[in-house]
């Protein structure tokens, strides 16, 4: 049971990367490829990999590939306890709102701190960023997990402190939030990039997030179906 379990995540995995990538290399990566023509640092220009080339591709869906096989297991896991707390019926619906809750966890909560950025955009520390960006996730799903599987009210509200918590501490660095991105206008970074590039690079590289993680879910839910024998 376990060891299918595992495979089931690895494949759901696989075929979540894979579309990642492929949604990717059509709406996220020219945007790239456009933005660092505004890098202003010769020497960091030189040293950039070409966001068109063979070695920058293939490690964007390499890296795809292993966060879906991480989520993916990630994801059966939680589908495995959810039908185990509340006997819940193993169809696409399921699939779909684990998505959701992962999306919203991993990708869009941690979003309204840390916009997706471009390069060339002003960012501050990258580990500073990544730590936040890591807190952010932990907090939101254990504030989500409380907030809809506690039965007290207690639950509910530490819930809530958890996922306001990041965003009341606030991100680090000199980066925009989701929705101060979007109400920018003007120039960002010290390339002068139009904001409108850099909106779009985050709409899109969240719309990349949202088909990843909904594929995840239905995914899951048709492999265990089919190699775990639920119903």
């Amino acid at each position: 049971m376990v060891s299918r379990l595992l495979w089931v995540g690895l494949l759901a995995g696989l075929v979540a990367g894979l579309l990642a990538a492929a949604v990717q290399s059509v709406g996220v990566w020219p945007l790239i490829a456009q933005a660092e023509t505004f890098e202003i640092a010769e020497a960091a220009a030189e040293e950039a990999w070409s966001p068109e080339g063979i070695e920058r591709a293939a490690w964007s869906v390499v890296f795809n590939l292993l966060a879906g096989i991480g989520f993916g297991l990630l994801a059966n896991g939680a589908l495995l306890i959810l039908r185990t707390l509340r006997a819940t019926p193993l169809d696409w619906r399921l699939g779909a709102s684990v998505g959701a809750f992962g999306f919203l966890t991993f990708s869009l909560a941690p979003s309204f701190g840390l916009a997706p950025s471009l390069p060339g955009m002003a960012e501050g520390d990258i580990l500073a960023r990544q730590v936040w960006w890591l807190a952010t996730a932990a907090a939101t799903l254990s504030g989500a997990v409380l907030a809809v599987l506690g039965r007290r009210a207690q639950d509910w509200m530490l819930g809530v402190v958890l996922i306001a918590a990041p965003h009341l501490i606030g991100a680090p660095g000199e980066g925009f939030g989701l929705l101060g991105l979007l109400a920018h206008s003007g120039t960002v970074g010290e390339g002068g990039m139009p904001v409108g590039l850099a909106q779009r690079f985050a709409l899109a590289s969240l719309g990349a997030a949202a088909a990843f993680w909904l594929v995840l879910g239905v995914a899951s839910t048709w492999l265990q179906r089919r190699f775990l024998s639920l119903g």
